[in-house]
C-alpha cells in the first residue's frame, strides 16, 4: 500500500465526518412560543411585523419559524439588540429590566430546544497543535508549523471545527512535514566530545574592523566591544557557534556603559540569520555590573550547526536622542560569550530510543563519510536491527496508541504495519520501512483529527483536557485515567485541570488563548510612524506583550476575578513600560512585577494595557470604529455586523486637518450606518484617550497642522474629545466613565469571557442556543466570577464532554 493512498483515504474519511455534522430538528414548545411572541408583539412588530419590516427583519413569525441555524441567527441577533438597550429605540414603550431578563432566558431555551442535538464537534489539529503533538510524540524540536498553510479562524479563534478545512494539497504538506519529524528523530553523526568555545569579543577581528569604521557605532572599552545601536542587525558571535547540532549551554558576558538613570538591556536570540532556525527568542535580560566584573547571563538551548548567538541592545530611545556630542551616550559592553556542548551525547539519540526502542538489536550502522567544516571524513549512520520484519511492526505498532491517544487494536494497526513491511519486502532498508509506517501514521486521520468518536469517551475527554491546556497530546496520566475511565467524574476534570495549570506546558494556553482573544498575534503587523512616535522602540514592544501575558497568568495562579479585565487596581510593569506610563519606582526589564496602581491612574485592565491599544491601532493614526468593534466583540460578546456593501471607510486624518469624531459624525448622519455605529463608536470614543502605541493622551498628535512643540518631530494636534453616550442611553464624560459603564454589564462582560474561554476549549461555535449552558458554567465560577474556577468550571460541565 501506497503512503499517498492512505493520505487520499484520510481525505475521503475527513470528508465523510465532516459532512455528517448536521444538526437535527426539534419541536418548540408551545408555552415558551406563545410567551416570545407575546413579548415581541407588545414591543417590537409595531416596526417588524407584517406591515412595517424595518432593518428586513419580521418578528410577527419568528417564533413558528423552522428549527434550524438560520431560525437561531436571527433569535441572536434579537436578543442582542433587546438585551443591550438598543431596542425598542428612544421614545417607545420599553420593557423594564426584569422583563427583559425573562425574555433573555427563556430566547435561550427555546433556541436550545430549536437545536436539537449538537453536531459533531469533529475538527483537525490546527498546525500550532500538530507542531506540539509531533514533539511530544517523539521527543523532536525541529519547525514544523511553518512547512503547513495559515490556518482559518472562526468567532477569533483556529482551533475551531469549521475553520478548519481539509485538502490534497494540505494533505501531501502534512506529508512532507511528517518526512521531517522522522528525520528528525535520527542523529546521523557521533557527537564531538562536551567542549567549550569561547570569543573574546575585543579579540575577534570582524569586531576589531567594525570599531575602527562605524566612527561612534561601537567602541571598545576595557576589551569589551560597546555596542550602541539598539536593533538589528545584532552583534553576531560566530567564533563561539556550535560546530554541530545539540543541546548547548551558553554563557554571555554584558555590562552596562554609561546607563545614566536607565536600566540598560539585552535581547538574547540563537540560530541563524535566515530560515525556519533563524532568530529564536531566548528572553530579555538586564545588563548589569561592570567591565570589570560583568553580568553572566546562562541558559541551555538546542542549537543547530552554524547557528549562533545574537545579542541585540535594547537602549531607550528619548524625544531628543543623543544631539550633544558632549552628553554621555548609553551603549551595552560585550566582553565575552561562551558556548559549551553538545550536551546531549547519547547515540542513538534519546528521540532515537523512543521511537526504534532502547533495545540491543538496534544499532547505530555506519553507512558513507563525509567531510564537514570542522570535520574531515565523518561518518554518517542508519538505523539498522538484526530482527527487521519483527522491529518494524513492533514500532508502528507501539506508536500507533501514542499518536492516536487510545488503544488501537490489531485490525486498525493493519494497514499502517502491512504499509511499513510491504517496503521492506519490497527491497527498501530497516529504516525507509519505518519511515513509510511512521510518516503514515502522522498523517492518518486518527492522528489529524480530534473527537471524531461519535461517542465521547475517557480517552476524547483526555484528548480535550489537553488540548485546551497544552494544544498537545494527553499525558501518561491522562492516559492513565481515561484507561480507568475516570475522566467523566467532574471532580477528577478539575483535579486534573488544576495540575495541568501548575505545568510549564500551560505557557501554550497562555500564548495561544491570549494570543487570538486579545489578538495580540498581530502586535508585529504594523510599526509605529516615527515622526508621530519617536519614543516607540522594541523593549517596549515587548514589555506590552509582557505586561498582558503576566497580568493573565496572575489571575489564573490567584483565581483572580474576570472583571480585572475590564479595571484593576494593579498591572504587572518592567521599568520600560512603567516610565511609558508614567508611572515612578520600577527598575529593570527583565522581569515584570505587580505594581498597585495610584488612585489617579487610568490603568488597570486589559483595555489600557498598550498591547490591545497597538493591536486596534494601524501604527499611525487610531479609530473609534476598529476599537469600538474589539470592544464589542473580544469583552462583550455582540459584534457588529459588516458595514453595507459601497459604503467608504473612514480614515484618520494624521495631519491634523479635522478630527476623526468630526468625520463619523458626518458618516453617522448616513442612516443604514448609524444603525450600527451608535453601538460602535461609543467605546472607540472612549478610547481615544490613548494613542497608537498605548500612551494616554489629552491632544493628537499631528505631522502637519498644529502647535510646535519645540524640538519634537510632531505638533499638537486637535484636543481629543471622549464623550459618548451608548446606544441603550446611558452616558459617560471620559475613559473612566466607560470603564464603570462596562462595569455596569457585569453580567454581559462574564459571560463573553466564558464564551471565549469555550469555544477555545471545545473547538466548537457557539449561538443563542448554548446561553443557557454558557449561564450555568458562568453560575459554577462563583460570585468573584474567578478565571481559574471559570476554567475548572468548563471543564466540570456537561457542554464539555458533550458529542
Amino acid at each position: 500500500m501506497n503512503i499517498r493512498i492512505i493520505c487520499r483515504r484520510s481525505i475521503i474519511a475527513l470528508a465523510v465526518v465532516c459532512g455528517s455534522q448536521v444538526a437535527a430538528s426539534a419541536v418548540a414548545d408551545d408555552g415558551a412560543a406563545k410567551r416570545l411572541a407575546a413579548f415581541l408583539d407588545q414591543h417590537c412588530t409595531a416596526c417588524h411585523g407584517a406591515d412595517t419590516q424595518e432593518a428586513d427583519l419580521r418578528l410577527d413569525r419568528l417564533t413558528v419559524a423552522d428549527s434550524g441555524s438560520e431560525a437561531i441567527r436571527q433569535w441572536t441577533r434579537v436578543v442582542d439588540v433587546i438585551e443591550s438597550g438598543e431596542m425598542p429605540p428612544e421614545g417607545e414603550d420599553r420593557p423594564n429590566a426584569a422583563a427583559v431578563k425573562r425574555f433573555v432566558s427563556e430566547a435561550g431555551r427555546f433556541a436550545e430546544r430549536m437545536r436539537g442535538e449538537r453536531p459533531l464537534a469533529l475538527r483537525r489539529m490546527n498546525r500550532r497543535e500538530y507542531q506540539n503533538t509531533v514533539h511530544d510524540l517523539l521527543g523532536i524540536d525541529v519547525p514544523l508549523m511553518d512547512l503547513l498553510p495559515e490556518d482559518g479562524s472562526l468567532q477569533g479563534f483556529d482551533n475551531v471545527a469549521d475553520g478548519l478545512s481539509i485538502s490534497s494539497v494540505l494533505m501531501e504538506q502534512y506529508l512532507a512535514a511528517a518526512a521531517v519529524a522522522f528525520e528528525a528523530t535520527i542523529r546521523r553523526v557521533q557527537p564531538l566530545p562536551v567542549a567549550t568555545r569561547r570569543a573574546d569579543l575585543m579579540q575577534v577581528k570582524e569586531n576589531i574592523d567594525s570599531v575602527d569604521k562605524k566612527k561612534g557605532g561601537t567602541v571598545a572599552v576595557d576589551e569589551s566591544f560597546v555596542k550602541f545601536t539598539p536593533g538589528w542587525p545584532p552583534a553576531r558571535i560566530d567564533p563561539a557557534h556550535p560546530i554541530e547540532d545539540g543541546l548547548y549551554r551558553c554563557r554571555v558576558a554584558v555590562w552596562p556603559h554609561d546607563p545614566g538613570e536607565r536600566t540598560l538591556s539585552v535581547a538574547l536570540y540563537v540560530g541563524s540569520l535566515f530560515g525556519p532556525d533563524a532568530h529564536r527568542f531566548i528572553g530579555i535580560f538586564d545588563a548589569t555590573g561592570s567591565s570589570q566584573q560583568p553580568r553572566v547571563i546562562e541558559f541551555t538551548v538546542p542549537m543547530q550547526q552554524g547557528g549562533t548567538i545574537h545579542i541585540v541592545p535594547r537602549i531607550w530611545p528619548e524625544h531628543v536622542t543623543w544631539r550633544d556630542k558632549h552628553e554621555p551616550r548609553p551603549g551595552v559592553g560585550i566582553a565575552w560569550v561562551e558556548t559549551d556542548g553538545p550536551l546531549d551525547q547519547e547515540f542513538p539519540s534519546l528521540a532515537t530510543q523512543r521511537l526504534f526502542g532502547d533495545v540491543d538489536h538496534i544499532r547505530m550502522e555506519p553507512e558513507r563519510s563525509i567531510h564537514m567544516r570542522h570535520r574531515k571524513r565523518v561518518q554518517l549512520h542508519r538505523v539498522e536491527s538484526e530482527r527487521p520484519r519483527e522491529d518494524v511492526a513492533r514500532i508502528v505498532s507501539d506508536l500507533l496508541p501514542r499518536a492516536f491517544r487510545r488503544p488501537v487494536d490489531d485490525a486498525e494497526a493493519e494497514p499502517f504495519v502491512r504499509l511499513a513491511l510491504d517496503r521492506l519486502d519490497a527491497g527498501r532498508s530497516f529504516e525507509q520501512a519505518v519511515r513509510a509506517g511512521v510518516t503514515a501514521v502522522l498523517c492518518a486521520p486518527q492522528f489529524l483529527l480530534l473527537n471524531s468518536q461519535p461517542a465521547v469517551d475517557d480517552y476524547t475527554i483526555a484528548s480535550r483536557l489537553s488540548y485546551f491546556l497544552w494544544s498537545s497530546q494527553p499525558d501518561p496520566q491522562l492516559i492513565d485515567l481515561a484507561a480507568a475511565g475516570k475522566l467523566k467524574d467532574p471532580a477528577i476534570r478539575r483535579a486534573q485541570v488544576q495540575r495541568m495549570l501548575a505545568d510549564p506546558k500551560r505557557e501554550r494556553f497562555v500564548e495561544n488563548f491570549l494570543g487570538q482573544w486579545l489578538d495580540l498575534r498581530e502586535i508585529d503587523f504594523t510599526t509605529p510612524d516615527k515622526k508621530l512616535y519617536p519614543e516607540f522602540d522594541p523593549l517596549l514592544q515587548e514589555a506590552m506583550l509582557g505586561e498582558t501575558r503576566s497580568f493573565f497568568e496572575y489571575l489564573i495562579d490567584e483565581d483572580g476575578s474576570v472583571l480585572n479585565f475590564i479595571d484593576s487596581d494593579f498591572t504587572f510593569l518592567n521599568e520600560r513600560l512603567a516610565k511609558h506610563y508614567g508611572i515612578a519606582g520600577v527598575r529593570g526589564n527583565e522581569v515584570f512585577r505587580r505594581v498597585a496602581l495610584p488612585d489617579n491612574s487610568l490603568r488597570g485592565g486589559v483595555l489600557t494595557h498598550a498591547s490591545v491599544l497597538k493591536v486596534t491601532a494601524n501604527g499611525t493614526t487610531t479609530s473609534p470604529i476598529q476599537r469600538g468593534n474589539w470592544v464589542l466583540d473580544n469583552l462583550l460578546g455582540r459584534p457588529a455586523p459588516p458595514p453595507p456593501p459601497g459604503v467608504p471607510a473612514v480614515e484618520p486624518d494624521v495631519r491634523g486637518a479635522t478630527t476623526i469624531r468630526e468625520q463619523l459624525d458626518k458618516h453617522r448622519a448616513i442612516d443604514s450606518c448609524n444603525v450600527c455605529h451608535r453601538r460602535i463608536d461609543p467605546p472607540g470614543f472612549a478610547l481615544e484617550a490613548f494613542d497608537a502605541i498605548g500612551g494616554q493622551r489629552q491632544w493628537y498628535r499631528s505631522i502637519g497642522d498644529g502647535e510646535k512643540l519645540g524640538r519634537l518631530p510632531y505638533r499638537k494636534g486637535p484636543d481629543v474629545e471622549t464623550a459618548s453616550r451608548l446606544a441603550d442611553g446611558r452616558s459617560f464624560a471620559d475613559f473612566g466613565g466607560y470603564r464603570q459603564r462596562l462595569l455596569e454589564d457585569r453580567d454581559q462582560v462574564a459571560r463573553a469571557i466564558a464564551t471565549k474561554l469555550i469555544v477555545y476549549a471545545t473547538g466548537r461555535p457557539l449561538s443563542l442556543a448554548d446561553r443557557p449552558a454558557i449561564d450555568r458554567i458562568v453560575a459554577a465560577s462563583g460570585g468573584d466570577l474567578g478565571l481559574r474556577s471559570m476554567i475548572l468550571a468548563i471543564a466540570s460541565s456537561e457542554l464539555f464532554i458533550e458529542p
